[in-house]
């Protein structure tokens, strides 16, 4: 028989099956029974403080990436910081006044003080503001601050004119500056006057003037007029060259060639401007009217004038849109409304017959009393109707677009809500119900869901007890049910799990594996026993377990205690016994958790070398070292496992063990708890375990 010896029973196991662990808090201080639920850690004391971390440099790492949130106490200048977006924020202390700024000192005042005593420093005041400007020539500057023109004054007096004097005098009626050369001076003089005769004058004119009343020989008027001239002819030069201008008939070379400033009219030869005027009125070629508008649509006037209106009648060329009622339109067709709040469309159809929809729109054009054709919502496209939709957009919904709670009644009575957890009302500071923007569906009332006819009782049914438990249940194989969910009362809550109806229903855990795919059962409760590893065989005992060729690990048993060991018998079953008699331990087992040293398993070793390297040991647990050199030194144990414990005893001369020593393999090498070598002087023992999670020997004590 195999055996096993245990402090306690294996109760450790049932903690697989619950599967909600309590939160947990600290309470430090005076009356440690009173725990506040919202806090994680709870101080209290009236002598006592908190005692934050002393820093005197907040830059380095790891405090430079440090999270938002965290506290610490600056001892280069005494004061509390906190991480901010990123960045350590001075907790300013507001017990001291601000009494320098920039090199400059003061003394500490309130923020109401007046008339603030003047020392070193210079303070603000109106009257000292105004001392700082002085008025200018023709500007007055008054006690109050006003600036104001001396309009009473000249503004100007100029005594130069170019650099040259002018002279004082004062000027008479009509006089005028002229320059004295001889006095070097601009004086005021009158206009020189002088008088003559004329005894006859004549006016002669182009043979294209008639002239009348010439000479004059005492007094008459000179009248020169424009000829009569020849029926469609110009005035110009001659054609093709240079000369005296006369009325003669248009030629085409008197228009230049490429001049897009005339107008062309031409029955034969080559039309150079980039447009022409036919005989008939008709134009073409480009014809641009620079005086419009980018976008206008010409219409005919008043007396027949070209005329452009872009508030109303307007072409984006750009996007090729009309507007109608605007200049800016959104569509290919935009006719703008004319009053906003009438809802008129500025559009209106007359002499139109009745129409009949073909097909749900999501709106209509109606026509109202005076013809005016308004936008309205089709109620077929925009509703949900009682006999059902189709033909919907794949944006269409059913909901509010701003923030209010959609509710869905039946007797007056709310059933089923949907908003954010805000607008629901249902903010908390407990977790996971602290986010105002979440999105939630609020269930008023149980859930029921629709099963098959096969079905006879037990409908599947989710709901919450009038003690504020949550559960749910339904049917299991037609005539069976389940039931899970929160039970108690008054803070005394739990979860439980129910099978039933006939009593051997079983509660059974899998998981899943897609590459088969495949199912594994992991464990199965039921006829009040627990199975594990069972595949789907009914446990038999209180506790079966399939180890699959394997061991059971039992961890964190208690280090000592009393009481009957466990045995196992073939069949694996594990019961109490009192007594080890005819149980047989193997020799060679090494020593591990509860047993200290076992029969036949110790062995002496006689060392020859000063310093040895991954002593060997085999699986002794007790190991007797005599040297046959003197003083000598272990700096690793060859082929150690987890868990393995072992004693060395010295028997001669001092034993020194050597402490991550690099000679040894890295496996075998052994950790001092003292981070030194551990010396014996004469006989002495070292206990140590090994770990392989950290691939070393360990010493836990020592007999120096």
């Amino acid at each position: 028989m195999k055996t096993m010896k245990c402090s306690g029973a294996l109760m450790c196991l049932f903690l697989l099956l619950t599967p909600f662990v309590n939160a947990q808090q600290l309470k430090l201080g005076t009356a440690p029974n009173v725990i506040e639920k919202s806090a994680l850690l709870d101080l209290n004391s009236d002598k006592q403080g908190l005692l934050l971390p002393r820093v005197s440099d907040y830059t380095v790492a790891p405090l430079s990436t440090a999270p938002d949130g965290m506290l610490i106490y600056s001892v280069t200048d005494k004061l509390l910081y906190i991480r901010k977006n990123g960045i350590w924020r001075k907790l300013i202390d507001e017990t001291n006044g601000i009494t320098s700024v920039n090199g400059q000192t003061g003394p500490v005042v309130n923020l109401t003080t007046n008339n603030i005593s003047e020392s070193v420093n210079l303070y603000y005041t109106d009257t000292r503001a105004r001392a700082a400007f002085s008025a200018g020539t023709g500007i007055n500057l008054s006690g109050a601050g006003v600036i104001s023109a001396l309009n009473t004054s000249a503004l100007w007096n100029a005594s130069q004119l170019q650099g040259r004097n002018i002279s004082t005098n004062a000027p008479a009626n009509n006089d005028v500056l002229s320059w004295d050369n001889a006095t070097s001076t601009w004086l005021p003089k009158a206009v020189a006057s002088g008088s003559g005769s004329v005894t006859s004058v004549g006016l002669a004119l182009p043979s294209i003037f008639t002239v009348s009343g010439s000479p004059v020989t005492s007094t008459g008027t000179l009248t020169g007029a424009l000829a009569s001239q020849t029926l469609r002819t110009v005035f110009a030069a001659p054609v093709a060259a240079n000369g005296v201008p006369s009325f003669r008939a248009l030629d085409p070379l008197d228009i230049p060639s490429g001049s897009t400033n005339y107008i062309q009219n031409i029955s034969s030869g080559t039309q150079t401007a980039s447009f022409a005027v036919s005989g008939n009125g008709n134009v073409g070629g480009t014809f641009s009217l620079p005086s419009l508008t980018t976008g206008s649509v010409l219409f005919t006037g008043a007396s027949g004038l070209v005329s452009q209106n872009n508030t109303n009648f307007f072409w984006d060329n750009t996007n090729n849109r009309l507007g109608l009622g605007t200049n800016s339109p959104n569509n290919t067709l935009e006719v703008g409304g004319t009053v906003a709040a009438s809802g008129l469309s500025g559009l209106r159809l007359t002499g139109m017959g009745a129409a009949t929809l073909q097909s749900p729109l999501p709106n209509v054009l109606a026509v109202n009393a005076t013809g005016d054709v308004i936008v309205t919502s089709n109620p077929a496209a925009n509703n949900w109707l009682l006999t059902g939709n189709t033909g919907n957009a794949s944006t269409a919904f059913l909901g509010n677009t701003d923030d209010k709670a959609m509710v869905i009644k039946s007797n007056n009575l709310s059933y089923l809500e949907f908003a954010r957890r805000q607008t629901l009302g249902l903010v908390q500071s407990y977790t996971d119900y602290t986010d105002p923007d979440e999105k939630v569906t609020y269930v008023r009332s149980a859930l029921q869901f629709e099963v098959p006819a096969t079905v006879s009782f037990y409908k599947p049914k989710m709901w919450t007890t009038s003690d504020g438990n949550f559960r749910m249940k339904g049917p299991s194989a037609g005539t069976d049910y389940f039931e899970f969910g929160a039970t108690g009362t008054s803070n005394n809550g739990g979860f439980e799990f129910i099978i039933g109806d006939d009593g051997d229903e079983p509660i059974v855990f899998k998981s899943y594996n897609y590459t088969g795919p495949t199912f594994t059962e992991i464990m199965r409760l039921q006829n009040n026993n627990v199975g594990i590893g069972l595949a789907g065989a009914t446990p038999v005992k209180r506790l079966h377990i399939d180890a699959n060729s394997d061991a059971i690990r039992i961890v964190n048993l208690a280090s000592s205690g009393t009481g009957n060991p466990l045995v196992i018998n073939s069949s694996g079953d594990i019961k109490q016994t009192t007594a080890l008699d005819g149980v047989t331990v193997g020799a060679t087992t090494r020593a591990s958790g509860a047993f200290t040293t076992l029969a036949g398993a110790s062995t002496s070793i006689t060392i020859s070398s000063n310093t040895n390297n991954d002593l060997a040991i085999g699986n002794y647990s007790f190991i007797r070292l005599t040297s046959s050199t003197g003083n000598y030194t272990v700096t690793g144990i060859a082929a150690g496992v987890d868990g393995q414990m072992i004693t060395i005893y010295n028997t001669t001369s001092n034993m020194t063990i050597a402490n991550q020593n690099a000679s040894s393999t890295a496996a075998n090498r052994i950790i001092s708890t003292t981070g030194a070598n551990i010396v014996t002087t004469g006989i002495g023992t070292v206990t140590m375990i090994y770990s392989a999670a950290d691939a070393r020997w360990i010493i836990t004590s020592t007999t120096l």
